[in-house]
């Protein structure tokens, strides 16, 4: 997503050096693609694999053809918190078993998770996530502000917390939003992680 436009120019150059494939394969590393039943149904995030360049480099930072839900995003947050393992979503709060939890992928490794863990925390701390900061507690997070053709923006956050014991990972989303992630998704998230 797009954070005030400060972060896109980082992200597609980012997104031209890895190339669409290595992306798409992470995407789907992280459940992109992935029919789930938590029981209800959930529409598949959808990462495109066939991009040229202009569209690359939209799609590295969320926009192009990018589809993704909110469970979804959760569900990359989860991640990063978990050190590098994707857990299977339950269907409520309770755990889905008490002693033999179902990993769902690991797409990243734990120092890669526990680097992405820092980023997220400064951004929070002292960056675009401001509006996520809950005294006492380190919290994780990024936002997003997808801009649609001719239509408001879609305004993100996504993050966990406590950063160094993760409790509890979210992802907000609002349509058709006014303002910027941090302006109205980030201050939820910090009602919901509260």
């Amino acid at each position: 997503g797009v954070v005030g436009g400060r972060c896109n120019i980082p992200f597609a150059q980012l997104g031209g050096a890895l190339t669409a494939d290595t992306i798409a394969d992470y995407s789907e590393a992280f459940g992109f693609g992935r029919d789930l039943d938590i029981p209800q149904s959930v529409t598949p995030s959808d990462y495109p694999r066939d991009v040229d360049e202009p569209t690359l480099y939209l799609s590295a930072f969320g926009q192009a053809s990018v589809r993704v839900t909110p469970l979804q995003v959760a569900m990359v947050s989860a991640a990063i918190a978990n050190g590098g393992q994707l857990m299977k979503p339950g269907p409520d709060l309770s755990p889905i078993s008490e002693f033999d939890p179902s990993v769902f992928s690991t797409p990243i490794s734990a120092a890669t998770a526990s680097t992405m863990t820092g980023l997220m925390v400064s951004n929070v701390a002292a960056g675009a996530a401001s509006n996520a900061r809950i005294n006492g507690v380190d919290v994780a997070g990024k936002t997003g502000t997808a801009q649609n053709d001719g239509a408001a923006n879609t305004l993100w956050f996504t993050g966990f917390a406590p950063a160094n014991d993760p409790r509890v990972a979210v992802a907000v989303v609002i349509e058709n939003g006014q303002g910027f992630g941090n302006s109205v998704a980030a201050p939820i998230a910090r009602q919901v992680m509260e």
